[in-house]
């Protein structure tokens, strides 16, 4: 056997056995812990007003500045964890720092999560949750962001909105989106090799539990194939050693055929939703900080 064919069958098999520790994970998740409800960490509640409400019982955290609000912007932030994972300490520090840095309101939906449940419940969860910040807040003061399947969602979302004819946000800001759980675009052959963080493997079965029976193919489940055209200020912030890299080249394409700029800042050499570790690099880093910093800027000139 030659040394090629013998690297082949070790990468063959070991990918067949992390999608088996993926399955039993998921499996133990399910079986253990059942219905997934993220805790707001005790440091967010010393450090930010915090309250929290229920859309169809899943929990919505709101946090705003310790000593009053800033600023009248109000920001849905949809975390990202493959639609599996809940809540983690990145996407409470990214939001804590956005909260110091703008004087801002965050609204945080913790949205049920895959295997227990699928993207219509999801959609559902943000669809009501949507309308109802609407109903209080005036869109151009109104921001979604996301990141990774949290920028999936976020996307889907209004582009859902936008073709019910509902108002949609002043901004859509995504760091390193997924926008394809089927992950079938062949550039991500040449990127996963630099690709220290996801695999496709274990990505597109989290993927598939989401879709559930009948969504693989669903826009809602899928926003690279979504409605594009009456879409606006749309901004993603994309690494080059990401898998889902080629698929936000992919989007901006696409929008660009139908008439919509979205705006790609993209970061050589950064790995996926390396932005939300701005709170670990105690050093200048430059690779987070001008493109964190221009995201902040987006947001201060809303």
């Amino acid at each position: 056997m030659t040394t090629t064919r013998l690297f082949l069958l070790v990468k063959i098999l070991l990918t067949i056995i992390l999608i088996g520790i993926i399955s039993a994970i998921i499996l133990i998740v399910y079986m253990f812990k059942g219905d997934i409800k993220s805790k707001m960490p005790g440091y967010i509640k010393e450090s930010c007003n915090a309250k929290t409400y229920e859309i169809k019982n899943r929990p919505v955290y709101v946090i705003e500045p310790k000593n009053g609000k800033q600023s009248e912007l109000v920001i849905m932030y949809v975390h990202g964890g493959s639609y599996v994972g809940e809540l983690a300490e990145e996407h409470w520090k990214t939001c804590e720092d956005i909260i110091n840095q703008i004087g801002c309101t965050i609204i945080i939906p913790d949205y049920p999560l895959t295997p227990r449940y699928n993207y219509k419940d999801t959609i559902g969860m943000m669809e009501s949750l949507y309308k109802k910040i609407l109903n209080k807040v005036n869109t151009k003061n109104f921001i979604i962001m996301g990141d990774s399947a949290g920028g999936g969602l976020a996307l889907a979302l209004v582009e859902k909105m936008s073709e019910e004819d509902e108002e949609i946000p002043n901004q859509t800001i995504l760091i390193s989106p997924w926008l394809d759980v089927r992950l079938n675009n062949q550039e991500i052959d040449n990127v996963e090799k630099n690709d220290p963080v996801l695999n496709r493997a274990t990505l597109k079965l989290a993927g598939e539990n989401y879709a559930g029976k009948d969504g693989i193919n669903s826009y809602l489940v899928n926003p690279i194939d979504g409605p594009l055209e009456k879409l606006k200020n749309v901004s993603i912030f994309t690494g080059t050693y990401d898998i889902l890299n080629p698929d936000a080249r992919l989007i901006c394409k696409k929008a660009e055929e139908v008439g919509t700029k979205i705006n790609l800042y993209e970061t050589e050499k950064a790995t996926h939703i390396w932005l939300l570790y701005k709170y670990k690099n105690k050093e200048n880093n430059r690779m987070v900080e001008e493109p964190y910093n221009k995201m902040i800027e987006l947001l201060r000139n809303n």
